[in-house]
């Protein structure tokens, strides 16, 4: 690359056309009649040259101090140089600004830092725009120049895969099976490096002992496996042994958590199904396609709708398993119901009448409680976020259980859906597919929305966007 070389300026003056060389100037003066005459001053010359420094590879980095270009100034007297630098991203007006010592050096970890807050922590080659302004000090005097160089780094990261599968004991160490898979819901594993998978616990009570195959690893290759460390922790490229969970009395499964970037991991029991089912008169006690879904253990939450086409009455049970009802949950063995349910003989009422309900069903103490939604809204940017905006309330289809709007407002900048003209219930999420509880702003824009909240086709709660 070439290297642009600067003339330095002196602060404060004025210069016209193009010169080679600076001389010094005052404002100090005295009017003589008859002047004395010096000889002019020699002409001083300068110039800075900016170059690249070495790639910096920050994974073999052990110095506390790294050098980031390679400054010259060329002078006729001594001077005392200092120099600023910009990095510029990837995204339009997004720079990352530091000083240096006189020399181009800063240290290792503000250059690193400023690196993956441009760039991200990916572990490829970046070649990063850098602007250097010099300050060179002559005389009393400061002249400025500025230059433009490169620089080049490799910033320190794992080489993190978009998914990966859990090849072991409860598989049959089936490098080929994809049954079990820890993934980030498909972000980038450098923005989000927390992984997660939910495994069955052995029926016989045993320990799990595995390790973690990458994408690129299914069917055969185990060079890249996650394998086993201290305790906590991992290691990539098959450098240890098995990972082991240590069974726990009563669990039906664990809810594993790997952090790729700091080489982590946990588990977690849990001993409850990860759905309860509805069943009741919606659906003539013939169907238990409504679902609430565990958010912590023991701990589920969900939409249900609660109707009476048959003059049967607004009642319901819960079944543990679809259609099993040696596994079911009525008034009597649920030992409080409140808010709009409430306890009847045997079944379970909806006493604020039709309609769509939020609900909360704590297994840990056998507590159900219920919500009725009176209306579901859109909320966003579109709208300064105004949650009983009566312009954009959706309407109930009973016959597809879901809401509809048509000439919706939404924008790409973001909204969600609320209830009952307030935040307290929202749903939100970066994939249509999923939307959860308090999740993200939406980012599709459209002006015919459906929302399916009753997990009755689908496990998630989900939404489609025209």
């Amino acid at each position: 690359m070439s290297t642009k070389i600067i003339r330095l300026l002196s602060a404060g003056l004025v210069c016209c056309g193009i010169s080679a060389a600076l001389t010094g100037c005052t404002d100090d003066y005295t009017d003589w009649a008859s002047p004395f005459k010096y000889d002019p001053e020699p002409a001083k010359t300068m110039t800075m040259t900016v170059s690249p420094a070495a790639t910096i590879d920050f994974s073999s980095v052990t110095s506390e101090t790294v050098q980031a270009f390679v400054p010259s100034v060329t002078i006729d007297d001594e001077s005392e140089n200092s120099f600023t630098a910009v990095l510029t991203g990837p995204n339009d007006g997004d720079q990352a600004e530091f000083a240096t010592d006189a020399n181009g050096y800063i240290a290792t970890s503000v250059l690193e830092q400023a690196v993956v807050e441009l760039y991200g922590q990916r572990p490829v080659l970046l070649t990063i725009p850098v602007e250097v302004t010099g300050l060179i000090k002559v005389d009393g005097q400061t002249f400025k120049g500025v230059g433009q160089t490169t620089l080049t780094v490799i910033p320190n990261a794992p080489d993190i895969e978009q998914a990966y599968y859990i090849t072991g004991s409860i598989n049959g160490w089936d490098n080929t099976d994809k049954t079990y898979c820890l993934t980030n819901d498909g972000s980038d594993p450098y923005e989000n490096p927390v992984f997660t998978c939910r495994i069955p616990a052995p029926e016989d009570g045993s320990n799990v002992e595995f390790k973690c195959t990458p994408e690129s690893g299914i069917g055969g290759d185990w060079s890249k496996c996650l394998a086993g460390g201290n305790e906590g922790e991992f290691r990539y490229n098959n450098d240890g042994g098995n990972l082991v969970i240590q069974a726990v009395e009563g669990a039906k499964y664990y809810d594993l958590t790997f952090n790729m970037m700091e080489m982590t991991w946990s588990y977690k029991a849990v001993s409850f199904e990860p759905f309860v089912y509805f069943i009741g008169a919606t659906d003539g006690w013939s169907a238990s396609d409504q679902k609430l879904a565990m958010t912590e253990d023991g701990i589920y939450t969900g939409f249900l709708y609660v109707a009476d086409p048959n003059g049967w009455g607004l009642e319901f049970k819960f079944q543990l398993a679809p259609g099993d009802w040696d596994q079911q949950l009525n008034s009597n063995n649920l030992a409080e119901i409140g808010g709009d349910f409430e306890k009847g003989d045997d079944n379970i009422k909806a006493s604020a009448g039709e309609g769509v309900y939020y609900v909360t069903l704590d297994l840990n103490n056998n507590v159900l409680n219920a919500t009725k939604i009176t209306n579901m809204n859109l909320v966003g940017d579109f709208n300064g976020w105004n949650a009983a905006d009566d312009a954009q309330q959706m309407t109930w289809d009973a016959d597809n259980f879901c809401y509809v709007i048509t000439g919706a407002g939404v924008t790409a900048a973001g909204w969600k859906f609320t209830a009952n003209n307030a935040w307290d219930i929202n749903l939100g999420g970066d994939v249509l597919t999923d939307l959860t509880a308090n999740g993200p702003n939406i980012g599709t824009a459209g002006t015919t929305i459906k929302l399916y909240p009753t997990r009755k086709t689908s496990d998630k709660i989900f939404c489609t966007v025209e």
